[in-house]
């Protein structure tokens, strides 16, 4: 450290297309260009007129003054072409001993602070390229502080003349000083920034001190080490005079500039440490004056504003794109001009701001030149700009997050295939309107609507045509509607409709109507034509409902029961229908219950051929037995059960337990004989009946042909389509078909040849009310005929005396079931039964059962 500042002489070398000289520094400003009147003059046509700035400033760290040098003038107009300082382009920067600053292509300058006569003697010229006086300069020679005031410049070497110039003090010249600068890079031992020189075989000739401390390693590891590494290679006579690349050692990072010397067949290496410029790369920060911060290569839009006035400072180009202004019609302009801000939410937020907490912006409005209104987020903070207290407004363009963000907030709220508003946007709505109809005390009316036997179109036809029948659906259901009436598609084939405002209830009734005509014209899709149809449930604010909970729930009870008594039809909501919907979620709440405490069984009633007393096939029932209420029979459940979802698990259930159940009479020994269970039409319409079937026969391992599934003509009328890929799908696992309750109803014959029936059960019907008559003869006769036609078992249920069981024998049906023989009975009691059979004939079943 110098203790004397009167011994410091703070010197420039200068190169440039005229000339190398040395200009003492000794006032606090200095101004230097291609202008004539320049305190530094650059002889360079790529030299702005007002190139740099050097200024005189205290150096904290060292308690020296030292030279501070700015891009442009003191007025903050930057040069053309910039100035770089260690090969790194910067606005300002605090000079050091041995800074190399470039002003263009052509011009340069070497800052050196001298402090005595042994600092001076280093230096020298070691450099070929680097022409300077052969001759020694004393330090005494030089003048002094005080001199410096008046001392003109030192000129080393002139471009156009071969021959060295004496360096001028005043008009006097100094050939001795000439003799003393002639090795000028000599300093190299005293340069506080480390010098590397290698020969062209990669050993190391020469390392300065500044080298060997800042890596101690690098005469051990020579070319391995991180600065040396890549330096010498086949292409090295060819990179010119010189080039620069970026080096990290450990933590730190140098910027290193190798010239290449052909006379002294070296590459010297001059490291300057960048590594703080480096972090400032990564935080930008309001500095203490506008160099700090404002870079106009930034994205972000950059206002510096007046606190006090709002009025603007300064701008960036990216803000003046962002906005399609100049700077020129910016710069002077009140904020509010640009900004379209409730001004005294803004202004009180702007009272709060301090250095350390700015003031962030999610989202605001500034003015295009266009007239159209831009939205940015930002962040506002408070600092210093040149010497004066500012605010830095830093925007960024939002335009595509908000779109993105509106894109997302729409799919959030429609319905990805018909593009109708989906539950959560209805509900918003509806909450709305429901505050509106309270206040007003107007009616208000919520519609459910259901697309009847849109399964079957989808099982059949494919989900590719049901999606086009959902869109089609509801662009119908769209044009069917008023302006503020809203269309939803709650889920699935099911749609709700809000008419926010109806005079009375005939206005549903009406919208009903025109929905139920606009539908009688058939659907076009994929040269397919459908005549599509539906149910609808209609809830009325305020008598059906005084809330959105409420309207919603009694609506879509009232589709239930419309679906119930036959679809395509409407119903209106009525208190009942809340009552025995109330009872459906207090049934399946008990049936989940009586699956999990194992309170349902399985009866299981004979079917005897008895002619031989042979037991051929047993029909599982379902029981359910409750402590509270003891045996309830299935005809009171079942119903109900059909109508939840929990009818599927039942059925399930019942199927595996008696395929285990006989599976396991077969390991006792006993004869193998089918056993019967009944599916019911909701099991039988499930699309995939066949893999829970062979799931079961696969967990259980009871042989398929000891399966027979029996089903209603009934369930079967209800979708032929369906039924007969399920039935075939079933035939082909080998399990046994029954039809049941044959001839009741609208018996078709053509569904014993559509469908490989092994069993037709004539329906009890018949049996309970037989008294011989010739119609019933004839009737039940020519049954048998056809089942003897179709090669069928023929099984009459309901015997339950001597004397239907003798006309059955007459009429030679063979096969019954009924209590004449035997009642369902609980496992242990059938199996006994079975037992008995086996072993004796069929009177002493006959007996048995007595």
């Amino acid at each position: 450290m110098m203790s004397n500042a009167s011994e410091v002489r703070h010197l420039l070398v200068i190169a440039d297309q005229k000339s190398r000289r040395i200009v003492p520094l000794t006032d606090n400003t200095y101004s230097i260009g291609r202008d004539p009147h320049s305190n530094i003059l650059l002889y360079d046509r790529q030299v702005s007129r007002h190139h740099a700035t050097l200024l005189k400033i205290d150096d904290q760290k060292n308690d020296q003054p030292c030279y501070r040098i700015i891009d442009g003038n003191v007025q903050g107009k930057r040069s053309t072409n910039g100035i770089a300082v260690n090969g790194k382009y910067c606005l300002s920067h605090d000079l050091a001993p041995g800074d190399l600053i470039r002003f263009g292509n052509q011009s340069q300058a070497n800052y050196h602070i001298i402090a005595n006569s042994s600092e001076l003697d280093l230096l020298k010229e070691s450099d070929s390229d680097s022409q300077l006086v052969d001759k020694e300069l004393e330090l005494d020679d030089l003048p002094s502080v005080d001199q410096f005031a008046s001392l003109d410049e030192i000129f080393l070497e002139d471009e156009d003349d071969d021959q060295p110039k004496t360096m001028a003090f005043g008009n006097q010249k100094k050939n001795k000083g000439s003799e003393l600068l002639k090795n000028q890079t000599s300093l190299a031992d005293s340069n506080p920034n480390p010098i590397i020189e290698v020969d062209f075989q990669g050993q190391i000739t020469y390392v300065n001190a500044a080298a060997k401390i800042k890596f101690p390693d690098l005469i051990k590891l020579q070319s391995f080490h991180p600065v040396l590494q890549n330096l010498i290679g086949n292409k090295t006579s060819t990179e010119g005079t010189s080039f620069i690349r970026e080096v990290q050692f450990e933590q730190s990072f140098f910027e290193q500039h190798i010239h290449y010397l052909k006379e002294s067949e070296c590459l010297r290496s001059y490291l300057f440490e960048i590594t703080k410029y480096r972090k400032r790369e990564l935080k930008l920060t309001a500095g203490k004056d506008r160099y700090r911060f404002f870079f106009e290569q930034t994205q972000e839009g950059i206002l510096v504003i007046n606190p006090d006035t709002k009025h603007i400072i300064e701008t960036n180009q990216a803000y003046c794109k962002l906005l399609g202004y100049s700077s020129a019609e910016i710069i002077g302009c009140n904020l509010y001009q640009l900004l379209e801000i409730n001004r005294d939410v803004f202004n009180e937020q702007l009272e709060k701001i301090t250095p350390e907490n700015p003031y962030i912006i999610r989202e605001s409005f500034h003015r295009h030149q266009n007239g159209s209104l831009l939205a940015v987020a930002g962040k506002i903070s408070l600092t210093t700009y040149q010497g004066q207290e500012v605010l830095c407004l830093i925007v960024r363009d939002i335009r595509d997050r908000k779109q993105a963000e509106e894109e997302l907030q729409y799919q959030l709220l429609h319905d990805p295939l018909t593009n109708l508003p989906n539950r959560e946007l209805f509900k918003q709505q509806l909450g709305v309107a429901l505050a509106h109809a309270q206040r007003h005390e107007h009616l208000l009316a919520v519609i459910f609507i259901d697309i009847d036997s849109f399964t079957h179109i989808n099982n059949t036809l494919g989900h590719s045509l049901g999606d086009k029948v959902l869109q089609s659906f509801g662009e119908r259901l769209s044009s069917c509607i008023r302006a503020g009436d809203t269309v939803t598609r709650w889920g699935s084939d099911e749609f709700v409709l809000l008419l926010p405002q109806i005079k009375n209830t005939e206005d549903t009734v009406k919208l009903a109507q025109r929905i139920f005509e606009t539908l009688q014209r058939p659907f076009v899709l994929d040269e397919h034509r459908l005549q599509i149809k539906c149910s609808i449930g209609i809830a009325i604010y305020p008598q059906d409902g005084d809330n959105a909970e409420g309207l919603l729930k009694n609506a879509d009870t009232a589709l239930y029961r419309t679906k119930e008594q036959g679809r395509n039809h409407y119903q209106f909501y009525s208190p009942h229908l809340t009552a025995e919907a109330e009872l459906l979620l207090r049934l399946e709440s008990l049936l989940h219950q009586a699956l999990e405490k194992k309170q349902f069984s399985l009866y299981y009633q004979p079917q005897l051929q008895y002619k031989t007393g042979k037991i051929v096939g047993m029909e599982a029932l379902l029981r359910w037995e409750t402590p509270a209420f003891g045996m309830i029979m299935p005809q009171k459940f079942l119903p109900l059960a059909a109508k939840t979802n929990l009818i599927l698990h039942l059925s399930k259930w019942v199927l595996k337990t008696a395929c285990e159940q006989n599976l396991s009479w077969q390991k006792d020994g006993l004869p193998p004989i089918p056993v019967t269970v009944n599916l019911s039409a909701r099991e039988f319409q499930q699309p995939h009946l066949a893999t829970v079937v062979a799931s079961i026969l696969d967990e259980t391992g009871l042989d398929p042909q000891w399966l027979e599934l029996e089903l209603t003509e009934l369930t079967l009328r209800q979708n032929l389509n369906l039924a007969r890929k399920t039935l075939q799908d079933l035939q082909n696992l080998g399990v046994r078909i029954a039809l049941d309750d044959f001839g009741r109803g609208f018996s078709s014959l053509g569904y014993l040849k559509q469908f490989s029936f092994r069993t037709l059960k004539l329906h009890q019907d018949f049996i309970r009310d037989l008294r011989g008559t010739s119609e019933e003869l004839g009737l039940i006769a020519a049954i048998l005929a056809i089942g003897k036609g179709f090669n069928l078992r023929v099984v009459a249920e309901g015997v339950e005396t001597s004397d239907q069981l003798k006309i059955l024998e007459d009429l030679d049906c063979t096969e019954i079931q009924g209590y004449w023989f035997s009642r369902p009975l609980p496992t242990k009691e059938a199996t006994e039964l079975l037992s008995k059979i086996t072993r004796n004939n069929y009177m002493d079943s006959v007996n048995f059962m007595s």
